[in-house]
């Protein structure tokens, strides 16, 4: 049995953990009691992190035949990709990267698109924009004041709740807000201020919550309803010299989208509307989605390590490596890029997504 580092690909915060492998099987997980994020905890979610690396696994190209997906070869089935992609024009496809996906993968999905001309591709980013402004730091939290937290962080991010609960508990004051009765956050915080929209509570924060921000202040989030909402939040921040940490939906958000487009829904559903083919990467749309977009394409290609939603209505299904089968980096919600290394062999018929972009650039005659 042995156990190795690695980076938890549950959300944002970017703790560290070690993965228990026994017989090159990951049968369970050991916090990295050294980890500066972390520290040694983990969230439920962290802990049952392993079950990723089994949980409906692909293990062979499938093409669709009829109503069903069966089993094909990589050489067919990339091959049949590449003869559709170049009956197309590069305007007619798109590409849906990933947050999920690690910062080396991402490049090579940009160095694709620009190889063979795709200008339609992004990411799933929620209702976060890119942006390049210099965020807090976890110890930031730890020294702050004062923090007002929108979103139910306590609850979907514990381990940056861990650090707001030590700072409360060395004298800072809480306040929280959000469109719920009660949450984990509200139920942790001195103050709590329901609202019926992000967009009416960032227009109405009361004067007395502003006179507290100030630079020994944090105003850490997760939630919009509107992408613009993050404009005038950073502005509040700005306006008082107050810190500001958004907490980001996936493992490596913050990183993918300082490479590729981040994209809310409706985006993404315009970026849909203007194409006839997509390649999905490690991502699942339709679950988001919840609607017909996806069903107007010509052709729907998923890479991906699991089944889902998408897969279950694509064309072509090509098996890629989860996390823990190779190696690369996530940029957590702090900024703070982290490398990692392969743990366990993968399934024998599955590639990384790099590998499975590196050899349909190929097919295509473009190089990367």
């Amino acid at each position: 049995m042995m156990v190795k580092h690695t980076i938890c690909p549950s959300c944002s915060v970017g703790c560290g953990i070690n993965l228990i492998n026994q017989n090159e099987k990951i049968v369970g997980t050991y916090p990295y009691k050294r980890h500066s994020v972390n520290e040694g905890k983990n969230c439920l979610r962290g802990r049952d992190c392993f079950e990723i690396v089994s949980e409906n696994r692909i293990t062979s190209p499938l093409v669709r035949k009829g109503n069903e997906l069966v089993d094909s070869e990589w050489e067919t089935i990339l091959e049949m990709i590449s003869e559709k992609l170049k009956s197309y024009s590069p305007e007619e496809i798109g590409i849906l990267g990933s947050g999920n996906s690690t910062n080396e993968e991402n490049e090579t999905i940009k160095k694709f698109a620009e190889s063979y001309g795709i200008t339609n591709i992004g990411f799933f980013a929620e209702n976060f924009p890119q942006f390049n402004d210099q965020v807090a730091s976890y110890d930031d939290l730890n020294n702050s004041k004062f923090i007002f937290i929108i979103g139910d962080v306590l609850n979907e991010n514990p381990l940056i709740g861990r650090r707001i609960i030590l700072a409360k508990e060395n004298g800072a004051e809480i306040i929280s807000a959000d469109t719920v009765d009660v949450s984990t956050t509200s139920l942790n915080s001195d103050q709590y201020l329901k609202f019926d929209s992000i967009s009416e509570l960032i227009s109405n924060i009361p004067v007395d919550i502003k006179e507290k921000l100030n630079d020994s202040s944090t105003i850490v989030f997760n939630k919009l309803d509107e992408k613009e909402e993050f404009t005038v939040i950073r502005e509040i921040a700005k306006e008082f010299n107050s810190k500001l940490l958004p907490v980001l939906n996936k493992c490596n958000t913050s990183g993918a989208m300082k490479i590729i487009s981040p994209l809310n829904n409706d985006e993404i559903r315009d970026l849909i509307s203007r194409i006839k083919v997509l390649i999905v990467i490690n991502d699942d749309p339709a679950s988001y989605l919840q609607d017909s977009s996806l069903s107007g394409l010509d052709f729907l290609v998923s890479i991906t390590s699991s089944s889902n939603d998408t897969t279950s209505i694509s064309d072509v299904v090509l098996p890629a490596h989860c996390w823990a089968e190779k190696s690369g980096s996530f940029t957590n919600t702090a900024g703070m890029t982290q490398n990692f290394s392969k743990i366990v062999v993968s399934p024998e018929n599955t590639l990384s997504e790099s590998v499975i972009i590196e050899k349909l650039a190929e097919k295509l005659g473009i190089e990367l």
